[in-house]
């Protein structure tokens, strides 16, 4: 069940990735990349970020998990800690995650806290191209989630925070990203809002 909270906020970051390039979004003044460089470049995030999260608790994260006399399974961790990218660098990971799992009523809720600090991490974009990614400072992601049976329950995610770039010889910049993603009420629809590198989104999604 917590893997299954971990794919559903990864869906909703893919969603918010894609809506930067496909018409939905809108340029903001001073925009360093193109939309289809800027979706791109999220698509490759993306694919970084979801092979972390697949990846489970982060190497050498120091904290418990615990089965309660109810049968409920609840763990704590926090980690400071650094993952390789491909081909090159890597991505600092400091926070805590935190949650509860019920395998009777098929019911749990997760909490992440993570600040995400690329380290010179080369990152294929899937227009031919490559980016090397640098903190400016970091990214901030906070994720608190819950679900039953029936699918999610509950649903806030933020993601705040700013990279540098470079591609090619001689091209660069900086790109911001505020994101927000929050469950529709009495659906399993997830409402995004935000920027990304200077475009708009705002949307309607299916969480999964």
């Amino acid at each position: 069940m917590r893997h299954r909270l971990f794919r559903a906020a990864s869906l909703v970051l893919a969603a918010a990735t894609m809506a930067a390039c496909d018409g939905r979004g809108t340029t903001g003044p001073g925009t360093p990349l193109s939309q289809a460089d800027a979706a791109s470049l999220s698509r490759a995030l993306f694919t970084l970020g979801a092979d972390l999260a697949n990846g489970g608790v982060p190497a050498g994260a120091r904290g418990n998990k615990r089965v309660l006399a109810n049968g409920t399974t609840t763990f704590t961790f926090s980690f400071d800690t650094s993952q390789p990218c491909t081909p090159s660098g890597n991505v600092g990971l400091a926070g805590a995650i935190s949650g509860a799992a019920d395998a009777a009523a098929q019911a749990a809720q997760v909490q992440l806290n993570v600040a995400v600090k690329h380290e010179g991490c080369t990152v294929h974009a899937d227009n031919g191209g490559t980016f090397k990614l640098t903190g400016d400072p970091k990214i901030d992601l906070v994720l608190s989630a819950a679900a039953g049976p029936g699918g999610l329950t509950a649903l806030h995610l933020t993601e705040v925070g700013a990279f540098t770039w470079e591609r090619g010889a001689g091209s660069s910049g900086r790109c911001t990203v505020d994101l927000a993603a929050d469950l529709v009420p009495g659906t399993q629809n997830v409402r995004l809002s935000g920027t990304f590198c200077g475009f708009s989104i705002d949307e309607t999604v299916a969480a999964g």
